[in-house]
């Protein structure tokens, strides 16, 4: 976590260094003899050995508790990167104005030049704070461990339990056997499918049915817009009474009826304060945003609750790290980037992380002829195909204005399962609700029975 940049003062990095140095050559702490035997080595003189014993006695004696100690730690990161940011804005302004040479000696100057600087030790800035530990170890010596992972696999199985992160969608929950920690899943569709919706089914499925603690990161949805979505998708609650649930259009324009109205505070109600609920906590994404940003942002949201499942609301629109020669290498960087952010986020422990990604005109025309998606249709980059552990995609009818649409979904790609060339589904946009007829959705036929209604 930590590096000796951290400690400005100069014997505590200098202290920072021996100890750590020692340790790993020795494997032992660093004790008050060993550090004068350092002092001496160095031929520091009389006053400054006198300085660091006096230093490291205080520091012997100081007692934190965990809690204490991690707060430390994350409040010295700070304080680093504050100075960090500091020296980037000074080293952008001198490019803005006077001119700085960059690591090659080559000068640097100008609005653009100085703008790129700056956003890219930004980045580095976000990127050392999201820094996290990763797990090791011999696996000779992990035999119960290994025992232990799937002996609770196999007890959530018995209980009706997911292992991972369920869709709420039977056929495809059955395909998939949950979302799991370290995958990265793209919602392969074209514009107006159905991509968001399933985000949002998603999202609705992990915290109300499974209790689980789910981001959403959006960049070009605003927060109220994916908060009234996912309240029109906890309207179809049975227990709300409302068949069909509340039009998230209705909830938007304001045009509820007055027991609708009496029913949507009821339905907030529940969605805020009942117990039995994940967290489902949605971030704004600003303009210019890195994955370096989204990951120092879920480290952050980490330290008030873990996080079970993050959805990014889209990745594509997200900034590279640093500027390629096209956007083809910007979008296969984010990706790859995105993947390692799903392994290594929580100390190595990883989260399901996913995303919606745009196929293109083309792709879409040629998926109309055949029935379905192919990996060649991913837009812009075949990295998807390579990063991405599991691709599912969403094949709306051309005509798709109305409410309630049959789609057909194909798991294109599933590392670890079966994949699934036609899964039937239906979805009602006006509540983001996923599901398969014949099932006894009582409240989704009566729905459907209005002579308006045209499936297929």
């Amino acid at each position: 976590h930590l590096q000796p940049e951290h400690f400005p003062d100069l014997i505590l990095r200098n202290i920072f260094i021996m100890a750590t140095r020692y340790a790993e050559v020795t494997g032992a702490i660093l004790t008050r003899a060993a550090l004068a035997d350092l002092l001496a080595h160095a031929r520091a003189d009389a006053g400054k050995v006198a300085l660091y014993q006096e230093t490291y006695d205080l520091l012997a004696v100081t007692v934190a508790d965990e809690a204490a100690f991690k707060w430390s730690l994350d409040q010295i990161r700070e304080l680093a990167a504050e100075r960090s940011t500091g020296e980037a804005l000074t080293q952008a302004m001198e490019i803005l104005t006077r001119g700085l040479p960059d690591d090659r000696g080559e000068g640097r100057r100008g609005h653009t030049e100085a703008r790129s600087h700056l956003l890219g030790r930004l980045a580095e800035i976000d990127t050392g704070l999201a820094m996290q530990d990763a797990p090791e170890g011999d696996m000779r010596a992990e035999g119960e461990e290994m025992l232990g992972d799937y002996a609770g696999r196999k007890a959530a199985r018995a209980s009706g339990r997911s292992p991972g992160i369920n869709f709420g969608i039977a056929a495809l929950d059955e395909k998939l056997n949950g979302l799991q920690n370290g995958e990265l899943a793209l919602l392969v569709a074209y514009t107006s499918e159905g991509k968001t919706s399933l985000v949002v089914q998603l999202a609705h499925h992990a915290a109300v049915e499974q209790g689980r603690n789910v981001v959403i990161l959006t960049t070009e949805t605003l927060r109220p817009q994916v908060r009234r979505r996912l309240i029109a998708r906890h309207s179809c609650v049975d227990r709300f009474g409302v068949p069909g649930g509340l039009n998230s259009k209705d909830i938007k324009q304001g045009t509820l009826s007055a027991e609708h109205e009496d029913t949507l505070r009821e339905i907030i109600a529940d969605f805020t304060h009942n117990p039995g609920y994940g967290r489902c906590y949605i971030v704004q994404v600003p303009r210019g945003a890195t994955v370096g940003y989204c990951e120092a942002k879920l480290v952050r949201i980490g330290r008030m609750f873990p996080v079970d499942l993050v959805l990014m609301d889209y990745l594509a629109l997200l900034n590279p790290e640093r500027r390629r020669r096209d956007l083809r290498e910007e979008l296969s960087s984010t990706l790859k980037e995105a993947k390692q952010l799903s392994t290594t986020i929580n100390d190595g422990a990883g989260v399901p992380f996913v995303s919606p990604w745009q196929v293109s005109r083309t792709a879409r025309k040629e998926a109309e002829k055949t029935g379905f998606y192919t990996a060649d249709g991913l837009s812009e980059t075949a990295e998807a195909a390579n990063s991405a552990d599991v691709i599912i995609s969403l094949l709306a009818p051309l005509d798709n204005e109305r409410r309630e649409v049959a789609l057909k979904m194909q798991v294109m790609k599933n590392r670890d399962g079966e994949r699934a060339s036609a899964i039937d589904v239906h979805v009602d946009y006006g509540t983001s609700r996923f599901y398969t007829r014949g099932r006894g959705d009582a409240a989704m036929d009566h729905l459907l029975s209005d002579d308006d209604i045209l499936l297929g």
